[in-house]
């Protein structure tokens, strides 16, 4: 299969679940959205192997790895922000203060999670294995 294939297969596969996502929140059946989700990756990821040719290469996983880093970063920022401005007005709208405060755990446990997983990758080194 080629590259191009997978990404018109990978589309229609998005469109499908979307269409079943919003069929299923929309009859208030969260069990079936959740389901189709996995079940798509699964065969997405068995696609993917199908593949020949170059998916990606170093740029590609370096471009991402800084994309990723700014985009946790910006939305550490701007969650920092509202979570704050949301707390201020908390006087006026009770309401805000456990929005802002899921916020802020929310927030907290992303940037916990990127440096998880950063620090685990940064310890094992894959410059030896094959990828496809």
């Amino acid at each position: 299969m080629t590259k191009k294939t997978y990404n018109k297969i990978k589309l229609g596969i998005v469109f499908v679940i979307s269409l079943i996502f919003s069929i299923s929140l929309a009859l208030n059946n969260f069990f079936i959205p959740i389901t189709t989700l996995v079940l798509a990756s699964l065969v997405l990821f068995y696609l993917r192997k199908k593949v020949v040719g170059v998916m990606a290469d170093e740029r590609d996983y370096e471009i991402g790895g800084k994309s990723a880093l700014l985009a946790i970063q910006l939305t550490s920022w701007i969650g920092a922000i509202v979570m704050f401005g949301l707390y201020a007005f908390s006087d006026r709208n009770p309401f805000y203060q456990p929005i802002a405060m899921t916020l802020a755990f929310s927030i907290c446990a992303l940037m916990i999670s990127y440096s998880i997983i950063f620090k685990y990758y940064n310890k094992h080194s894959f410059k030896n294995e094959k990828r496809d």
